[in-house]
């Protein structure tokens, strides 16, 4: 009997843990807020795969809301929020993937 009830009160716990009784941790995170929108110039990228692969690493980044990348027009638009990156933060996170900025503008 005792078996059965430390069963009962497992399943107790962890169905009120799925309904929000976790930690933080465990919480999803909430996606940034674009109150800002840039274009980048990307220099560098020779194929699609360049393109498609800057443009999950940009919208991995701390901050960022969306992001889309051209490699017909060789060009980057972020939507970001301001209070979590800026410009600048974002032209590093080009230059870690490899490419360079030639002229960021709003």
């Amino acid at each position: 009997m005792n078996t059965a009830r430390n069963r009962l009160l497992l399943l107790v716990i962890g169905a009120l843990m799925m309904v929000g009784g976790g930690n933080a941790a465990d919480q999803p995170r909430t996606s940034p807020i674009a109150n800002a929108t840039n274009q980048f110039k990307i220099i560098g990228m020779h194929c699609n795969g360049c393109a498609r692969g800057l443009e999950a690493e940009l919208n991995l980044a701390r901050g960022v809301a969306s992001a889309g990348v051209s490699l017909t027009n060789a060009l980057a638009v972020v939507a970001y929020d301001t209070n979590r990156t800026s410009p600048a933060n974002l032209v590093k996170v080009v230059e870690a993937a490899g490419f360079k900025v030639e002229k960021a503008s709003r």
